[in-house]
């Protein structure tokens, strides 16, 4: 009984064998991933210093998410994914998940039920606050300094297993966030299960560095604001 059990939790931790993607979807995911985050971006921007008419659809805002995710689909090194690539390699499916909803709302909803989604809240600040503390163990695991291979340990079945449960932690602990986009996460793993992009290590495919310098932000700017609150008042 003792040798099944070891054997069946040398498996769990197996990372010699790890399920990939193919060559192809790789790729097709590195356009289409950047594209979307890049459209965001440009949306966002746009939006930033051109706000327009509230609860009207701007043409600008529009222009400037298209060009920039078709941009990103033209062919080797005019592509800004291929730049993008060689520096970040391809966003997570997070990221690609959170710069969807950031345009769907943009361009679906009303200015008022935008600016609500930014307001900050406990829940969205406990997950950006796991997010930059797994970045940070994954940067020390990057030069040797953990004293357990974590990156590796993302090909391994237990770990895909460990990351769904940190993401429905508030259903089993009986408390559903108020947030709209509470489904990210879960949807993230059960993509990354079924498609195992963008890497086969679920690590990339919740966290990457631009959404890790992004998690800093926003943790700094709601410090910020924590503080500022706190002096006026």
């Amino acid at each position: 009984m003792n040798a099944q059990l070891s054997v069946w939790w040398a498996q769990l931790m197996a990372t010699d064998a790890p399920a990939l993607p193919t060559a192809l979807a790789m790729q097709i995911w590195l356009h289409l991933g950047w594209s979307v985050v890049l459209a965001s971006v440009g949306a966002g921007v746009v939006s930033r210093y051109w706000p327009g008419t509230a609860g009207r659809l701007e043409l600008r805002h529009w222009g400037a998410a298209l060009v920039l995710a078709l941009w990103a689909w033209v062919p080797g090194p005019y592509s800004p994914a291929y730049w993008l690539g060689l520096v970040f390699q391809a966003p997570s499916i997070v990221a690609v998940l959170l710069c969807d909803g950031f345009l769907r709302k943009r361009f679906f909803a009303n200015r008022s039920a935008t600016a609500a989604v930014h307001e900050p809240n406990r829940f969205r600040l406990s997950l950006a606050l796991a997010g930059v503390l797994l970045g940070w163990a994954l940067l020390l695991d990057t030069f040797a300094l953990l004293p357990l291979q974590l990156y590796a340990w993302g090909f391994s079945p237990v770990s895909l297993a460990l990351v769904l449960l940190v993401t429905l932690l508030p259903w089993l602990a009986g408390a559903s966030p108020r947030d709209s986009r509470w489904w990210v996460l879960p949807v993230a793993v059960l993509v990354f299960v079924v498609v195992r992009l963008p890497s086969g290590n679920v690590w990339d495919a919740v966290l990457d560095p631009c959404l890790w310098l992004a998690l800093h932000g926003y943790l700094l700017r709601a410090v910020w604001r924590h503080y500022t609150a706190r002096s006026v008042g």
